[in-house]
């Protein structure tokens, strides 16, 4: 998930745009956990180790919620319009 770095970038090689959604590790791997858009959704309970409605940010001792779209919703929920983001997650 975002939150985990499992998405982030690290460096760009290239750019390539397709006609189909790629399938990633992660999906591959664990798909019942991780989906194509992983982590939107703090909402969402599909994993049996623990949910994403909570979250240990590094160098912090409490658990805090956490916020849909990882605190982005402002920016990026346009996005995800029209989508079930209990299945599409």
């Amino acid at each position: 998930p975002w939150k985990y770095g499992f998405k982030s970038i690290k460096s760009i090689v290239k750019i390539r745009f397709g006609d189909q959604q790629p399938t990633t590790t992660w999906q591959i791997e664990a798909p019942q956990y991780y989906a194509f858009y992983s982590n939107v959704n703090p909402g969402r309970t599909a994993s049996t180790f623990r949910d994403q409605a909570t979250e240990r940010r590094l160098g912090e001792f409490f658990m805090r919620r956490t916020l849909m779209f990882n605190g982005y919703a402002d920016q990026v929920a346009s996005l995800y319009a029209n989508m079930n983001l209990q299945k599409d997650f």
